[in-house]
């Protein structure tokens, strides 16, 4: 109530100027809380993914916290789904040759959105939920003006519901599958089979899509690489019966009538490869304060 006072105060009453001043405001509290607060580990955090409505692009993002509290907030969860939102419009910029493509977070930080950049919407809610917040990955698939033939969807695992439909998760994948579409049904089997694998990519999270690109990798003396059962996507057993991934796509393409083959996937779990912080001790706190 005291800032909104002095909100109207600092307007001469006018509403408008009034909003505005409380956005600046919430963003220069929420710097310097930011400023305090960010050498602290934001090892949680979740998932977001957006998939555009002709589903020939999608994004995917990742955004850091301190602690699944935060994590599972409404605000966060909101800010999360508003940045990938922000990242589909990197879509197929800069063109590339690969369906999937890094986004640069300072790029993504720097877009706009509802008035203000992502950076500033971050700093905001670091000020309303006190947790350092890190945009810490994002990534796109397809382009928004692809021919019919590419087909994204997406799919995130524990998801929690925001505002107005957002919903961020623990994990998170996208799948870009490509044929030639010849009828609305033709496409609504593909976006079917497209959600489909981005649950087998989220649940078996697969290094490589094809046997050959395994081969390449062992070839190469890459440490990791696994069983080709485990590792490679289409010699994986699909989730949902019928044979392995390369079956499943035979079998589908058979019944449209045209090949169908799987082009790029990318999987994201929240806190790979951050060093979780050290939980407090909160009795020996106690006891030092005490002594």
């Amino acid at each position: 109530m005291s800032k909104a006072k002095e909100a109207l105060l600092s307007s001469d009453n006018d509403i408008d100027q009034a909003m505005v001043w409380l956005e600046k405001d919430a963003i220069q509290s929420g710097a310097r809380k930011a400023e305090k607060i960010k050498n602290r580990t934001a090892s949680d955090g979740a998932i977001a993914i957006q998939v555009n409505e002709a589903l020939t692009s999608g994004a995917i993002i990742e955004l850091g916290c301190e602690t699944d509290f935060v994590a599972r907030n409404s605000t966060f969860v909101d800010l999360a789904s508003t940045i990938a939102r922000s990242g589909l419009e990197l879509a197929g910029h800069p063109a590339t040759n690969s369906a999937l493509t890094q986004i640069d977070v300072g790029e993504l930080s720097a877009r706009v959105a509802s008035g203000r950049t992502v950076a500033d919407m971050v700093t905001e809610t670091i000020g309303r939920l006190g947790e350092n917040i890190v945009l810490r990955r994002a990534a796109t698939m397809g382009m928004p003006d692809a021919t019919d033939s590419m087909v994204v969807s997406g799919y995130v695992h524990g998801g929690i519901a925001g505002s107005h439909g957002a919903s961020a998760g623990k994990i998170g994948g996208l799948v870009a599958i490509k044929s030639s579409v010849r009828s609305d049904e033709h496409r609504r089997t593909l976006s079917q089979l497209a959600g489909r694998l981005a649950q087998q990519v989220v649940g078996y999270s697969p290094r490589f899509i094809a046997v050959s690109e395994w081969q390449a990798a062992s070839a190469a003396g890459i440490e990791g690489v696994g069983e080709p059962e485990v590792t490679v996507l289409e010699a994986q057993q699909f989730l949902f019966g019928g044979g392995t991934i390369a079956e499943v796509l035979a079998k589908v393409a058979k019944g449209v009538g045209a090949p169908v083959e799987v082009v790029s996937f990318v999987r994201f779990e929240r806190g790979e490869g951050v060093e979780k912080a050290a939980r407090p001790d909160f009795a020996e706190e106690v006891r030092k304060q005490l002594t």
